[in-house]
């Protein structure tokens, strides 16, 4: 094998290894795209009553959504709705796939 051919096989070989995990998306720690995390991917909306309690019982599904911009909407909707101040913590987004939890994020 020549140098030239050698270059060209080892330069191929680094592109398809540095594509494997072109869909993963780094920004939410994901093994999905990030556009898929942020704008598709179907999601139950939890949220966590009195937060700042650290009672179990207080984290309950409060609907469902798809995009993480609509999963917070609906948590801030619902602290609202029951009279609460919104708080980041209190609220997340679990992906959902064939019905399976598989990660878990926010906006």
């Amino acid at each position: 094998m020549t140098i030239g051919k050698l270059a060209f096989a080892v330069a191929a070989a680094s592109i398809t290894v540095s594509s494997c995990g072109s869909y993963r998306c780094a920004e939410y720690a994901s093994d999905y795209s990030c556009s898929y995390v942020r704008d598709r991917a179907e999601y139950e909306v939890w949220y966590w009553r009195h937060v700042e309690r650290d009672n179990e019982e207080d984290n309950r599904m409060i609907g469902r959504a798809v995009g993480l911009q609509m999963c917070e909407g609906n948590a801030r909707m619902f602290a609202a709705a029951i009279g609460e101040e919104f708080n980041y913590r209190a609220y997340i987004c679990v992906l959902m796939e064939n019905g399976r939890s598989m990660e878990r994020h926010r906006l």
